[in-house]
């Protein structure tokens, strides 16, 4: 349908008469002009009439036929976009190449990801001041992590890193993930927990409600271009608006304090909040004392961490902390020894604001970053580390906008915003029919 329309346009080549009305005033016929069109069919030129209102030009065929403003038809783009933010540029040439015979180089692929990503901002924006469905679910989450991007040369020479003797320079670029999605309670006790997490062959998931725990409705958003306040500042948008009355927004992240102090700052205008240390960190930092004082791999070491977990999950981190101080004075330990020692009560003392699991896990709420963390592999890492690639800062965040669409499942509703906004057309209102064409297709 939209081909025959197309050829029978283009022979025509959009000449409506000396003069048409426009919701801008009378708009003269001009001469005519060529435009390249590139779309799975094959590249061609299209000849059209301008027609004009003052200075101002303008091509009724191209609003007709629905044309993009570059060369790439829309389902062209669409495509390789789809391609180009699961694989390799390569790839989608080749797979483009296979399919559809169409010879689109690694460059223009480069540009339809860079150009098909402007909108990103105005889409969100827009979505987030839309009237928003009230959330099933008992909790909003929000969480941040950090995941390295492999850098071109050139980018990776700006980087400055602290580097110790030995250490080699930078390569990469950190993106800061940042994930917001509700989830229902999931009340458990200490004993579930600890013995789910060192002995996960006898796991069981149970959840109390009745209701699924699994996260739903999951925003992503990664970038390496923008600061980690912007971040996070996208996803307080997505929260701002919720009410925080009755329930907390909780936020889970691993140990890394800066974020933590941002968080408080981008976010302090919710004041029902909790924020929670995922506790696999806090696991991981019990693993380091009992490799000191057990053998690794063994029945003790194991039953050590289980113990020092199950404490820890009942509320009891300062007795830890006590007992972890009284041991590192109670003898003398190799210097390597003593020093993770003190690396483990440094890290519980400047976290255990954050690590009251007894009052989280009476409340149901999640305690580990497991959502954050998937995200830096499937939104960032699946595709920034494939074998060979190199980024530079505007090619990788065009991408990880992209995929942070395709991810949250907002893919169709903003490439039909994206299509919407690149038509540009003030001259003539949707319900005007020009030429009685039936329906405009996209190009």
């Amino acid at each position: 349908m939209w081909l025959h329309v197309f050829l029978q346009e283009a022979q025509n080549k959009g000449n409506y008469g000396k003069t048409i009305e426009t919701a801008q005033g009378i708009a003269k016929r001009g001469r005519t002009s060529k435009k390249s069109y590139f779309s799975i069919f094959g590249k061609m030129k299209v000849t059209r009439y301008l027609y004009y209102i003052g200075n101002v030009s303008f091509v009724p065929l191209d609003i007709v036929l629905n044309l993009p403003v570059r060369c790439y038809s829309y389902f062209l783009s669409e495509f390789a976009n789809l391609l180009n933010i699961n694989g390799a540029y390569e790839n989608a040439s080749g797979l483009l190449r296979k399919f559809f015979s169409v010879k689109l180089s690694i460059s223009a692929s480069e540009t339809i990801s860079s150009e098909s990503s402007d909108r990103y901002e105005d889409y969100y924006d827009l979505k987030n001041r839309l009237p928003k469905l009230e959330s099933e679910e008992d909790y909003v989450v929000v969480s941040f992590d950090g995941k390295g991007v492999p850098m071109i040369k050139a980018e990776a020479a700006k980087i400055v890193a602290r580097q110790g003797k030995g250490e080699k320079k930078q390569k990469k670029k950190e993106a800061l993930v940042g994930v917001k999605y509700d989830v229902n309670a999931n009340v458990r006790t200490a004993e579930e927990v600890a013995d789910n997490l060192v002995y996960p062959d006898k796991k069981e998931d149970k959840n109390e409600t009745g209701k699924p725990a699994k996260a739903q409705n999951i925003r992503y958003i990664a970038s390496v271009e923008k600061p980690k306040r912007k971040v996070m500042e996208e996803i307080h948008e997505e929260v701002k608006d919720e009410s925080f009355n009755n329930k907390p927004l909780v936020c889970v992240m691993d140990g890394a304090l800066h974020l933590w102090n941002l968080f408080k700052d981008v976010f302090k205008d919710i004041e029902n909040k909790v924020l929670i240390l995922d506790i696999i960190h806090v696991l991981e930092y019990i693993w380091i004392i009992a490799h000191i004082k057990h053998k690794e791999g063994s029945d003790e070491g194991k039953r050590y961490v289980h113990k020092k977990l199950l404490l820890i999950l009942q509320g009891k981190i300062a007795s830890y902390i006590m007992e972890l101080q009284r041991e590192m004075l109670s003898k003398k330990w190799k210097k390597t020894q003593s020093d993770k020692f003190l690396k483990v009560t440094t890290y519980l003392k400047n976290h255990k604001e954050y690590m009251k699991y007894n009052q989280y896990l009476s409340e149901g709420y999640p305690i580990g970053s497991g959502v954050v963390e998937s995200a830096c592999s499937h939104v960032v890492k699946d595709r920034m580390e494939i074998s060979g690639a190199r980024w530079g800062i505007n090619g990788s965040d065009s991408i990880l906008k992209l995929r942070s669409v395709a991810k949250s499942k907002d893919w169709d509703e903003y490439w039909e915003f994206f299509t919407a906004q690149a038509k540009n057309n003030t001259f003539f209102p949707d319900e005007y029919n020009l030429m009685n064409v039936p329906e405009k297709m996209v190009a």
